[in-house]
């Protein structure tokens, strides 16, 4: 993406148009991201303001011409022809999807249409990709169905709900099963203890015992009765209904079991056996330790592995108890290799790296660093703050070895690996004094740091806490755009 900066255009008109701008970039054929008081905007080539010059971050458009933007670390969306979509009060907009663009807000979800309507509205625990016209939601552990245009069909009252297969789904409401239709009508009452998939037009049903045919209307077309009086002239016969197994045989002695996998009632001789006589090995998980924050002392070091500054660069000396790292990583993933107590783990995160300089008046800035740094007219203003802020996207990739101690949900444990980031945004900041009146100031730009950077990362930890270090073994900077440092933070990390 080439960059194009005042008097540097090419085209004379289009700079005539975009040079009350302090910088702009030409993010799409005709469209150019701007910025001016370190606010980010949209315009097109004829200086028409697609997106107004009040946002931390604008997104390149999709491919259906919609636009994200960032506030205060929240996400709104705007589109090229029709404006603003939806304000940046979101934390999270999905990609369109059959027209309707999933939502996260306050960590309740919802939907959005490509005209930024609500259609259902971000109060949701959970919701499913829209199929054949219906979403699926899920509300304080309850489901039901809303239709694409917004309309409730199936209310949120039932524990789950199957597929809809021929225009029918079973249901779970208080623990009893039944069937509801497409529009939410409950064709057969939720009062059974278990009812099978239909199967030319009749289901099995069960209700205290007693058993039942039901056709789609919800009418008892036969009654089985009951299996335990059921007769049987073998040791041992299986009938199969469709997703579970139902055993009938004979046994001496009466009695009922009950276990996991299965359930066995003897009377008479006789039994009914329900579930898998097979009992299954039960699963080992791996559960590795990566989602939660941490807090970090961050520094760099030269390339003789010490903090001793290059020539022409002691200005960035630290004040190195305010140097500050802060992680999230609200996401991981598992995958077990050995056991549960070895694996890989892994996630996405967000971390912001705050460097503090000693600068005590902008005369201490030299020329090669000023132009990181907003602009003071007089060369003797005191400066109280002056930092450095990076943010990345981090994904790191960590093999973790678990030490048993004989507490499942607290172990000891060690994990090491590599991790990948992208910086995000950049910006350099003033705190000043004028008249004893403190001021401050913002510069965002690339500073000449590398946008892509790999790590080493290493925890150790007992239970939910851990400490953590990291090193970069590139320099922080492009070659020729600063000095040769390697970044390293060391900190604490509290998971959840």
């Amino acid at each position: 993406m080439a960059r194009v900066e005042g008097t540097f255009a090419q085209n004379r008109a289009l700079d005539s148009v975009l040079v009350k701008y302090d910088h702009y970039w030409e993010m799409a054929p005709g469209l150019y991201r701007v910025m001016k008081n370190n606010y980010i905007g949209v315009v097109n080539s004829r200086g028409r303001e697609i997106v107004p010059c009040r946002f931390d971050q604008v997104w390149t458009p999709s491919k259906d011409k919609y636009i994200r933007v960032l506030l205060d670390m929240k996400t709104g969306l705007y589109h090229v022809d029709k404006g603003i979509i939806l304000p940046a009060e979101y934390d999270q907009i999905w990609e369109y999807d059959d027209g309707l663009a999933k939502l996260m807000k306050d960590r309740k979800f919802g939907f959005a249409d490509m005209n930024g309507r609500i259609v259902v509205p971000c109060e949701y625990q959970h919701v499913w990709s829209p199929r054949n016209g219906l979403i699926k939601v899920m509300k304080d552990g309850l489901i039901g169905y809303i239709k694409t245009t917004g309309e409730m069909v199936v209310p949120v009252v039932y524990q789950y709900i199957w597929d809809f297969q021929d225009g029918l789904a079973r249901v779970v409401r208080d623990g009893k099963m039944g069937y509801i239709n497409e529009q939410g009508n409950e064709v057969v009452p939720a009062i059974y203890d278990r009812v099978w998939p239909f199967d030319n037009g009749v289901a099995m049903a069960v209700i205290n015992g007693d058993y039942f045919k039901i056709d789609k209307k919800g009418n008892i077309v036969e009654t089985v009765g009951s299996y335990l009086d059921k007769e049987t002239s073998q040791n041992e016969t299986e009938e199969n209904y469709p997703d579970e197994k139902i055993t009938i045989f004979e046994k001496d002695r009466p009695y009922i079991s009950v276990e996991k996998n299965k359930v066995e009632i003897w009377h008479d001789g006789k039994g009914i056996q329900i579930g898998d006589k097979k009992t299954k090995k039960k699963r080992q998980y791996f559960h590795g330790h990566l989602a939660g924050i941490g807090l970090a002392l961050n520094g760099y070091l030269n390339s003789e592995g010490d903090e001793e500054l290059p020539a022409g660069y002691e200005f960035m000396e630290l004040n190195q108890g305010k140097s500050l790292e802060v992680i999230i990583y609200p996401w991981e993933e598992n995958i077990r290799l050995l056991g549960d107590w070895f694996g890989l783990v892994t996630g996405l995160g967000i971390q912001y790296n705050n460097y503090r300089f000693k600068l005590d008046t902008y005369a201490d800035i030299p020329e090669n660093g000023r132009n990181w740094f907003p602009v003071l007219e007089d060369e003797n203003t005191s400066i109280s703050k002056s930092k450095l802020m990076m943010m990345h996207l981090n994904v790191p990739v960590l093999a973790e070895v678990q030490l048993p101690n004989g507490q499942n949900h607290k172990k000891l444990y060690i994990a090491a690996g590599v991790v990948g980031g992208v910086r995000l945004q950049t910006h350099t900041k003033l705190v000043y004094s004028v008249n004893n009146t403190s001021e401050k100031k913002k510069k965002r730009d690339d500073m000449g740091l590398s946008l892509f950077r790999y790590g080493f990362m290493a925890k150790a930890g007992f239970g939910d806490f851990s400490v953590y270090g990291t090193y970069y073994p590139e320099p922080m900077f492009k070659d020729g755009e600063g000095p040769q440092l390697y970044p390293y933070s060391i900190g604490m990390m509290l998971n959840f």
